[in-house]
């Protein structure tokens, strides 16, 4: 069977590359698709195609500034003037370490949350509200759910970052990412296309660029997933049981059991590509070339093209991560090099690469 397929594979008279595979060229143009011969040629269709978002579609740093400014101009105008990017990103990274402290673990939403309240109730800016306690006594409030017209405040300034996130996450789109999701749907026209995330960025939010292309979102921050967000199985098996109910694949189907093809898209070589090719996917690493502006940590990224560039480097601004994180993350990243079905530097050429890693896995 292996030796049928190699030599149909052959007798076409498109361009093949080093691995005798049919891949066309100019694949950098929302004009250029995939032809239903070299499709037709795969026999297994990508029937699933996941993302992850930060510095996959768009780059981290320059969205969560964006978000971070938003935020800031409306606390100001709200009469708090001494907070800036530095204090925000502070608060956070103060209350993150805290909570290792005593391995206690909460949604990247609460913890921007706490970090606001932190912010406004610091000294020179508030006083700390007095709450009443159970027993009649006045105290003083460290959690601004204690305070109703403070919670009020909180909610409608996180809020306020998250839109400006989605809003500038259409911004900074990478300059080819819809010309490549329009590949995908024009190459495999019947494959479902979702994100994978363990934040609060969702494409099916950004209505004015890419949620026509995505069918569906999970999050890390969702009820039914957190805190078994990446590198956790537990949110890529949750992916799995999404995709299986909105199919209505049921277990006795076997037929479309063997014939599944699932494939996650990702910078993250620990996060991305290890852990979802140990739910089962074929892994693609988004290591994308130096025009992307990929802000991923350099410490995270041993084994890339910067592998020689990490010694001393220093974390993005946003970054809250600790030594001992970093560390820790290095050591999963090399763990799961050997997990990578394909690697690109530019998105426009992930099509090629999925047909490419499909091809692969039908001869094996």
């Amino acid at each position: 069977m292996k030796l049928y397929i190699l030599s149909f594979i052959l007798t076409l008279h498109l361009p093949v590359l080093t691995t005798g595979f049919a891949i066309p060229h100019n694949r950098c143009s929302s004009h250029a698709s995939i032809s239903f011969e070299t499709r037709r040629t795969t026999l297994l269709n990508a029937n699933l195609i996941t993302f992850d978002l930060d510095d996959t579609l768009f780059p981290v740093g320059p969205v969560v500034q964006d978000a971070n400014t938003a935020l800031i101009s409306h606390l100001n105008d709200l009469g708090y003037p001494d907070i800036t990017q530095e204090s925000l990103i502070g608060s956070t990274k103060s209350i993150r370490t805290e909570l290792s402290k005593n391995d206690k673990v909460i949604t990247y939403t609460e913890l921007r949350k706490r970090a606001i309240y932190q912010e406004i109730c610091k000294p020179g800016a508030n006083e700390f509200p007095i709450v009443i306690d159970e027993n009649g006594d006045a105290k003083e409030s460290t959690l601004y759910s204690d305070n109703e017209e403070m919670k009020s405040l909180v909610e409608e300034a996180y809020n306020i970052w998250e839109e400006n996130r989605h809003l500038a996450a259409e911004r900074h789109l990478y300059h080819d990412t819809i010309i490549m999701l329009q590949n995908l749907r024009n190459d495999f026209p019947m494959v479902t296309i979702g994100a994978i995330t363990n934040g609060k960025g969702n494409p099916l939010m950004m209505k004015k660029t890419v949620s026509q292309y995505f069918d569906f979102c999970v999050s890390g921050e969702d009820d039914d997933v957190f805190p078994n967000r990446k590198p956790h199985q537990g949110i890529y098996k949750k992916t799995l049981e999404y995709y299986r109910e909105m199919k209505s694949i049921t277990d006795d189907c076997k037929e479309q059991e063997e014939c599944f093809c699932w494939v996650h898209v990702g910078d993250d070589l620990a996060n991305d590509v290890g852990a979802s090719a140990n739910a089962g996917a074929l892994a693609i690493w988004a290591d994308l070339s130096e025009e992307y502006d990929q802000s991923t940590p350099n410490q995270f990224k041993d084994g890339s093209k910067t592998e020689n560039s990490n010694d001393g480097q220093q974390q993005p601004f946003w970054s809250t991560a600790s030594q001992e994180e970093i560390e820790k993350r290095k050591m999963l990243n090399d763990n799961s090099l050997k997990f990578v079905s394909a690697r690109i530097e530019k998105l426009c050429d992930l099509s090629e690469a999925i047909t490419n890693v499909i091809a692969k896995k039908i001869v094996k």
